[in-house]
């Protein structure tokens, strides 16, 4: 019973919510790994390959973030639009990965995301 246990809060800790709720609005996030060209949508943060990237819907906003390859850490970015689940100070966040993005005038605007889990979803 304990090592179910143990596999259970495994698979939870290391598989990310597709849907966010990001300064009130819902966002959605998918990962798909193309190292190979198949476009397969993986949810396992541990099986991200080169080719990865994520997709991200948000208010009028659809995004496609390649992987950023940063020792330590799991994000996609395209240098103006940020998207971590790996945060300095608290290590790896799948309920509440870093939104930011670069403005023109350098500052970085950060966007509160928090995790909606389907048994929270409303149809």
């Amino acid at each position: 019973m304990i090592f179910i246990s143990f596999f259970l809060s495994m698979l939870v800790t290391l598989t990310p919510s597709s849907n966010f709720n990001c300064e009130g609005d819902r966002l959605t996030a998918v990962i798909r790994n193309n190292l190979n060209g198949d476009f397969a949508i993986t949810n396992d943060l541990e099986n991200i390959d080169k080719g990865a990237f994520i997709v991200l819907k948000w208010r009028d906003l659809n995004l496609m973030l390649p992987v950023s390859f940063k020792v330590g850490d799991i994000s996609f970015t395209d240098k103006k639009w940020l998207w971590s689940y790996q945060d300095e100070k608290n290590g790896l966040r799948m309920d509440e990965p870093r939104f930011a993005e670069l403005l023109p005038n350098g500052d970085i605007q950060e966007f509160s995301c928090q995790a909606i889990y389907t048994e929270d979803l409303v149809s």
